[in-house]
């Protein structure tokens, strides 16, 4: 027991005997009974105001009391307060430095992010945006970045197919401009009235022009999508069925053979009218670009469908080329078609959600056209 607290319980003790009562509290909390003869409460040294705990108990021998000093609790208490008070306030400067942090980071890859998209809307379709991390701003970056890759491309091919239009056209417009202007001079010079194959030959080319249009626009039409709203279940059976009814006179009357093999022929959802035209577009291009007495064949094996000639093929690479509009190999019948067979196949192709590949023929020679339509859309 320290000086303090036996200096005050020798004032309780001689207040007892004096026959005073200790004081307690008024709200009756810390002064209690502990027994019938027994008592529990707090005593104040009214000189130095420090609170003590004591028991009072009334014994045969006389009065036992016993006394605890509360004033390091007390003090304790107070360090333990203050102590977690400024853990509390060191806790929250911390927190609001982090987020403080983190705020700041967010906004500067947001700005980043914000640049980015002001250049790619001036024009700046290389510009991509390069963040740090793995969190959802990095991810958002990663599409942004995805989807002006893909308008770059778009605008590469619009650019590529712009050209190649120009260039294609440019050709039988002059040629149009040369028989006209020839015809006009012998009317005028020569006195020579323009005769049927004159005008036969301008329309011939008036022909082909209009045939490029109707054929870039038909290809603008699958490549937006439209075609989907007349889907309707596709039995590939009768699909290859139709195109041996329709091609076999021609195939022969041409000098080649058609040959049909199927294997378990499944069913795909799409428009059976377009993939008509895939089909009859490669088949066309086998007739073009196959020598005379070729084989022509046409596989169905389940979801898959191909067509192979006995042509001089394609090299390796130009098959992603070929695909493009307008695009056509340097070949001596360069000029016998429009370059779009392949890219209204390519079309029809992704409109069906199916994938065409391009490889070499039966035994390596000519070209073989793959159109594999996915599994989901087999029935």
């Amino acid at each position: 027991m320290d000086a303090r607290l036996s200096d005050r319980m020798e004032l309780a003790v001689k207040a007892l005997a004096a026959g005073e009562a200790l004081p307690t509290p008024d709200d009756g909390e810390s002064a209690r009974l502990t027994g019938d003869t027994g008592r529990f409460g707090f005593w104040t040294d009214p000189e130095q105001g420090a609170e003590t705990r004591y028991l009072q108990r009334q014994t045969p021998q006389g009065v036992v009391l016993l006394g605890e000093n509360t004033e390091r609790q007390e003090e304790l208490r107070h360090i333990l307060a203050a102590g977690m008070q400024l853990s509390l306030l060191g806790s929250l400067l911390a927190a609001g430095l982090a987020a403080m942090w983190m705020a700041l980071r967010a906004q500067k890859r947001l700005n980043m992010i914000t640049d980015g998209l002001a250049d790619v809307a001036r024009g700046q379709l290389d510009r991509r945006i390069n963040l740090e991390g793995n969190d959802d701003l990095n991810l958002l970056a990663g599409r942004i970045n995805a989807t002006t890759a893909r308008l770059e491309q778009a605008m590469t091919d619009m650019r590529v197919q712009s050209s190649n239009i120009a260039h294609d056209l440019r050709t039988p417009l002059a040629r149009l401009r040369a028989e006209i202007e020839t015809s006009l001079t012998r009317l005028v010079e020569n006195g020579r009235a323009v005769t049927e194959d004159d005008l036969g030959e301008a329309l011939d080319q008036i022909d082909q022009i209009t045939g490029t249009f109707e054929a870039l626009l038909r290809l603008a039409r699958i490549e937006s999508g439209a075609g989907r709203a007349n889907f309707v279940p596709v039995s590939l059976d009768e699909l290859t069925d139709r195109v041996q009814e329709t091609f076999d006179p021609v195939v022969e009357e041409a000098g080649h053979r058609l040959a049909i093999e199927k294997v378990a022929p499944a069913s795909v959802h799409g428009d059976p009218d377009l993939l008509m035209q895939l089909l009859a577009n490669l088949i066309q291009n086998a007739l073009r670009y196959g020598p005379m007495g070729q084989t022509v064949t046409l596989r169905c094996h389940q979801a898959l469908l191909s067509v192979s000639d006995e042509g001089p093929g394609i090299p390796f690479e130009e098959h992603e080329r070929v695909l493009q509009p307008l695009y056509q190999l340097k070949t001596d019948r360069q000029d016998e078609g429009l370059g779009l067979g392949l890219s209204l196949v390519q079309a029809i192709a992704e409109l069906h959600e199916a994938e065409l590949s391009l490889s070499d023929g039966p035994n390596g020679h000519g070209l073989t056209a793959t159109i594999r339509f996915p599994s989901q859309a087999t029935l």
